[in-house]
C-alpha cells in the first residue's frame, strides 16, 4: 500500500513508519474521566451515609443541605506520594481533596472553612484556581502551604459536619 506496510493499521500516515505493536499504549481513560469516576464513587459513599451534595458549578463545586459550598478536587498520583489539585478561587467554603494512589486507593482530605480562614492568604493561586500540593509522608498527608512547614491534614479533617 502507499504507506509502506501490508497492514495499514500499523503505520502512521505522516511518517510512513511502522508502529511497533509493543510500544502502543493500551487505551486508558483520560485524567478527566478518571477524576469523574473517583468523584462519583466518593459522592455515592456520602449518599450511603445520608449526606447529599447538589452540584452547583461544573463537576467540582457542590452545595450541602445547610447551604455550604464544597469544592471537590481529584488527582491521581503522577509522582510517588504527591498530588496536585486545584479549585476555583472564591467558589467554595470547604474542600475535599481526593488523592488516588497508583494502587487505586483514594485518600480523602477534608479541609473545612477553618483551614481556609487560617491559610487562604498564603495558598498558591494561578489561572483562577487555588492550588493544593498534597504529600504523603509516612502515615501523614500534608498540604504544603507556602511559608509553613506543611500542614498535617488530620489537624482539620476530623470535622466533616459541614457536609450535612
Amino acid at each position: 500500500n502507499k504507506y509502506g506496510s501490508e497492514n495499514p493499521e500499523l503505520t502512521t500516515k505522516k511518517t510512513n513508519r511502522i508502529i511497533d505493536s509493543n510500544i502502543v499504549k493500551p487505551n486508558k481513560k483520560s485524567a478527566k474521566a478518571q477524576g469523574k469516576d473517583i468523584r462519583e464513587a466518593y459522592l455515592k459513599k456520602l449518599t450511603e451515609r445520608g449526606i447529599h451534595l447538589q452540584p452547583i458549578k461544573g463537576n467540582a463545586i457542590y452545595r450541602s443541605k445547610s447551604g455550604e459550598k464544597i469544592g471537590i478536587a481529584v488527582a491521581t498520583e503522577r509522582q510517588p506520594d504527591r498530588w496536585f489539585l486545584g479549585l476555583p478561587i472564591g467558589g467554595f467554603d470547604h474542600a475535599i481533596l481526593l488523592c488516588q494512589h497508583e494502587s487505586g486507593y483514594v485518600k480523602d482530605i477534608i479541609l473545612p472553612k477553618a483551614f481556609f480562614n487560617k491559610y487562604a492568604n498564603a495558598m498558591s493561586k494561578s489561572q483562577g484556581q487555588v492550588k493544593f500540593n498534597v504529600v504523603h509522608r509516612g502515615n501523614m498527608y500534608v498540604v504544603q502551604v507556602p511559608g509553613t512547614d506543611a500542614i498535617n491534614s488530620s489537624e482539620f479533617s476530623n470535622n466533616d459536619s459541614f457536609l450535612r
